[in-house]
């Protein structure tokens, strides 16, 4: 089996550089014992410059840099139709590959034949502790950042001809949300796997990239027209402070409904494929 791995970087200083390459070699090293699969390696780049600098990838790693600026879900449909192998996995670089963490999905594959979404877990992060699956080996589920982690996700790679590609308006916020309605308008189930384990390093990230955080949330205008007057409300007005976000929010809700509809028609659509009827959703998602 050809699993094609897509990876995002930008690769602008000798720490990214290192840690995407541990990224690739750990992705590697924790399945050397399943002579089943094999890697494909499509590394989506946002430093245009970087065949000019001394950072050279192994051969292995087929570096693509797009002429476009930075956008998470383009980058990764960049990959997804460049990809050649059976799965694709739709990940970050800051991630460091525990043993058997594709043979475990592979697993609940062969025991779901129908199922063609799946995470693994990081039991570091305060959204999945252990006690989550209360001894079970998988969890069903679209709940983001517990059962979907939009830093590590596998999938067939037909799934996407049933779903469609990644909705490129989502240029980084609210990505994970959109994969998670766009699975439920298209009655696909998805699985949270708990044998399989990668170590997101979020918090650990350099701090080169930290230094752009603020503008990267503040460098965009939106119109106060087009901001949904619940986000002046106590509750939400600290959205305001950060306009990136916001402007992932109100796509979000432009394409899914108001908060209300969206948390309503997620629970009929739950229900639905629960029942075997999903392929309803999309007459109402």
């Amino acid at each position: 089996m050809l699993f094609s791995a897509i990876i995002l970087s930008n690769t602008k200083s000798q720490s990214i550089f290192d840690m995407t390459l541990q990224c690739i070699e750990s992705m590697i090293a924790a399945e050397k014992d399943n002579s089943d699969v094999k890697f494909e390696v499509l590394l989506i780049e946002s430093n245009k410059q970087i065949h000019e600098v001394s950072f050279k990838f192994p051969e292995h790693v087929k570096v693509i840099i797009p002429t476009e600026d930075f956008n998470f879900h383009k980058f990764l449909n960049i990959g997804i139709k460049a990809a050649s192998g059976d799965f694709v996995g739709l990940f970050n670089n800051d991630l460091i590959f525990q043993k058997n963490w594709l043979t475990e999905i592979l697993k609940v594959k062969q025991q779901y034949p129908k199922v063609q979404s799946f995470c693994p877990v990081d039991y570091d992060s305060k959204f999945t502790p252990k006690t989550f699956f209360n001894g079970e080996n998988y969890q069903f589920g679209y709940k983001v950042r517990r059962h979907i982690v939009g830093w590590c996700i596998i999938a067939e790679k037909s799934l996407f001809d049933k779903t469609g590609l990644l909705d490129e308006r989502f240029s980084f916020f609210y990505a994970d949300d959109d994969y998670s309605l766009m699975l439920q308008k298209y009655g696909q189930q998805h699985v949270l796997v708990a044998n399989s384990e990668v170590s997101h390093l979020e918090s650990k990230v350099s701090k080169e990239l930290e230094k752009k955080k603020s503008a990267f949330f503040d460098d965009v205008e939106i119109p106060e027209k087009d901001i949904p007057r619940y986000i002046y409300t106590a509750q939400n007005r600290w959205m305001l402070e950060r306009k990136k976000l916001l402007q992932g929010h109100i796509i979000f809700h432009k394409k899914w409904g108001n908060p209300k509809t969206v948390a309503i028609k997620s629970k009929l659509a739950r229900i639905f494929i629960a029942n075997g009827l999903g392929f309803l959703n999309k007459y109402f998602l």
